[in-house]
């Protein structure tokens, strides 16, 4: 089958799982669904195609991401060239759309209950799932020289890690919400900032029972960034955020030039994550070959059927020469032998 043939579909939309859908999309694999949730939670928004959930499209190096409803508008949108992203329910894509392919990229360093089998092939990215048991192939997400490795054993020792190194600051680059609420801002992924500099708001919203108790309804807290830099990442205004979640990323260099492209660890892991699934599409075509096409000289002349005959009959032992054949393997321990060895 060529790449064309297969359906997949990629649970997340953020920064890895976009590289990944780029790379394969531009490998051939142009049937592509990817799910997302209804406000996403991306940072470097503009290399991740969860901005279409509510932008309608985003395009990523040439390649378009369109948001769809339905089954239907997936693969109307996969014939028009478009990778498509929608926030539908995991269950009733699987019945309905069936993808051969299922590559976990939520990035929830966590396993939410995959298994092996959920499609004929399923990749995982990052920590929390266990090869031959969650699925069939783990891709090492953890910066440094395995980054994008494929894993045959397990996930489980991969951990989650700081942003990358830039001028001496790692963890500082990153900004995280202190609370739960929703994040308001008026920046944007570009702009400069100061150290100290307020990026945005986060607005708690508390229910019936909190303001029973006294707690202020209003209550906003500041978001504020760590060192000086320019915006590299930016949650969307006025997305729901949990207490932890990643709001903002400062590149201290004061000047990038790479906001719209994906990054080498995205692309390393994409890499990973096409070595590993041409790997398993092969072990699936061997325990199920599909069916042998009949060729024109088997069907030509009885007499290629008789000499066959003898070969089958000298196989045996039994030689209708006179002298005696050369034992062969029969058709069955072929089979078998090949079997085995996939």
């Amino acid at each position: 089958m060529k790449p064309s043939d297969y359906r997949v579909l990629i649970r997340g939309a953020g920064e890895l799982a976009s590289g990944t859908a780029q790379h394969l999309y531009n490998q051939g694999f142009v049937n592509i669904l990817m799910l997302e949730r209804r406000y996403p939670k991306a940072v470097r928004r503009q290399v991740c195609y969860s901005e279409a959930i509510l932008d309608s499209t985003q395009t990523i190096q040439g390649v378009r991401g369109r948001y769809v409803r339905n089954v239907a508008e997936t693969i109307q949108a996969n014939a028009e060239g478009d990778i498509a992203v929608a926030a539908l329910a995991l269950e009733d894509v699987l019945h309905e759309w069936q993808p051969k392919i299922f590559i976990e990229a939520a990035m929830l360093r966590k396993n939410w209950g995959l298994k092996a089998g959920i499609a004929p092939v399923v990749i995982a990215l990052g920590p929390g799932y266990v090869v031959r048991k969650d699925c069939d192939a783990v891709i090492d997400t953890v910066r440094g020289p395995q980054v994008g490795a494929v894993l045959e054993d397990t996930g489980q020792r991969l951990r989650d890690e700081p942003p990358a190194q830039i001028l001496g600051y790692a963890g500082e680059r990153s900004v995280k919400a202190v609370r739960d609420g929703i994040f308001f801002t008026h920046h944007k992924i570009g702009g400069e900032v100061g150290r100290g500099e307020r990026i945005g708001t986060v607005v708690s919203v508390y229910g019936v029972e909190d303001f029973r108790q006294g707690v202020p309804v209003d209550a906003s807290y500041p978001v504020t960034a760590r060192i000086a830099g320019v915006v590299r990442g930016l949650l969307r205004d006025g997305v729901p955020v949990k207490k932890g979640d990643r709001i903002a990323d400062i590149d201290p260099r004061g000047q990038t030039d790479d906001l719209d492209h994906i990054s080498d660890k995205a692309h390393r892991v994409a890499e990973g994550v096409h070595e590993a699934l041409m790997g398993l599409l092969a072990e699936v075509a061997q325990r199920h070959p599909g069916p042998k096409k009949k060729g024109r000289a088997a069907a030509k002349k009885p007499v290629k059927a008789r000499a066959s005959t003898k070969k089958k009959a000298g196989a045996t032992g039994r030689s209708t020469g006179g002298g005696r054949a050369k034992p062969t393997r029969s058709k069955s321990e072929k089979i078998g032998k090949g079997s085995a060895k996939g």
